[in-house]
């Protein structure tokens, strides 16, 4: 839950040697051809006349033997990128590693993730795929991605805007129980940014917190629940989604809180929060992000109709 003192706290991202506060994604594929028809498939589609189905553009900022480094720009954002590639021994195959970092600003606005995850697909996807290919064409499996909520296809429909899938994965581990336990149990969410104060994260929970930001699955958590609360923040709702929280907080201590104790101890701020459509939202929104935080807060809910 410490979103503000999470994204304090991450100072650099490796695959693009830039410091300040960003978030990278990484995926890992392998693709059926050379490294060479990879490597140079992606300098087609970015020196070409081939149009980013994310609607952005591509430019090529340094390349070497067997890596590529890069921006992506869309709007008044830059996402800085870097693909390395290595050639599978014994057969025709490459493996490739890329990684997008963006500015966290951008995921007030963006899916987490996602935005990432496409810059990268799609600069490599094959004709099976959906994509359209400029030099050569390929098929590439994926090996692994520290991304949830990803779909492949909202990255080549039409340019469509990615969008977050609804599943996300139910447990996200010990490392988010135990930094939710504590921030929870010492650290009141301020009333105007819906988010604890960072100096009362960092004063009661640096141990649990410095956890967090090495664990992909915790840090990705906080920074997709911030996204969700950032836009109630301020508005006139905001107070029955901070009723409904603190009360959770106080009388339902403990990670994940019990579903019984929130519908006997904060059924009126759970109901407060039901009649109001944004305060509904957030929650349903920060649940699948973070779900045990959030299972029993819903489950208290009555289901009524919204304002």
């Amino acid at each position: 839950m410490a979103r503000f003192a999470v994204l304090a706290a991450i100072s650099c991202v490796p695959c693009s040697g830039t410091c300040g506060i960003y978030y990278s994604t990484n995926v890992v594929a392998a693709a059926n051809t050379s490294c060479q028809n990879v490597m140079e498939e992606i300098k087609a589609r970015v020196k070409g006349d081939w149009r980013d189905p994310g609607k952005g553009y591509y430019s090529l900022l340094n390349e070497s033997s067997l890596e590529l480094d890069m921006e992506h720009v869309k709007g008044n954002f830059t996402d800085q990128m870097t693909f390395t590639f290595q050639e599978v021994a014994g057969q025709a195959a490459c493996a490739v590693h890329g990684c997008s970092a963006s500015p966290w600003v951008k995921n007030f606005s963006e899916p987490v993730h996602v935005t990432d995850y496409c810059n990268i697909f799609n600069l490599f996807c094959g004709s099976k795929s959906g994509c359209k290919p400029v030099k050569h064409d390929f098929t590439s499996k994926e090996i692994a991605a520290d991304v949830y909520g990803r779909d492949d296809k909202t990255c080549i429909h039409h340019g469509a805007r990615p969008m977050l899938r609804a599943s996300s994965p139910k447990l996200l581990g010990s490392t988010v129980d135990d930094t939710l336990t504590c921030i929870n149990s010492n650290c009141p969410l301020d009333e105007t940014t819906l988010s604890p104060r960072p100096s009362c994260v960092l004063s009661n929970c640096s141990g649990d917190l410095t956890k967090c930001l090495f664990s992909s699955s915790c840090r990705n958590g906080v920074m997709c629940e911030m996204k969700c609360t950032e836009p109630l923040a301020k508005t006139e709702e905001a107070v029955y989604f901070h009723g409904f929280m603190e009360c959770m907080r106080v009388k339902c201590p403990g990670f994940p809180p019990s579903k019984s104790c929130a519908a006997v101890q904060c059924g009126v701020e759970a109901a407060s929060c039901a009649l109001h459509s944004k305060c509904r939202e957030t929650l349903e929104c920060a649940d699948k992000c973070v779900p045990e935080k959030y299972t029993a807060a819903l489950a208290a809910m009555p289901q009524t109709a919204v304002i």
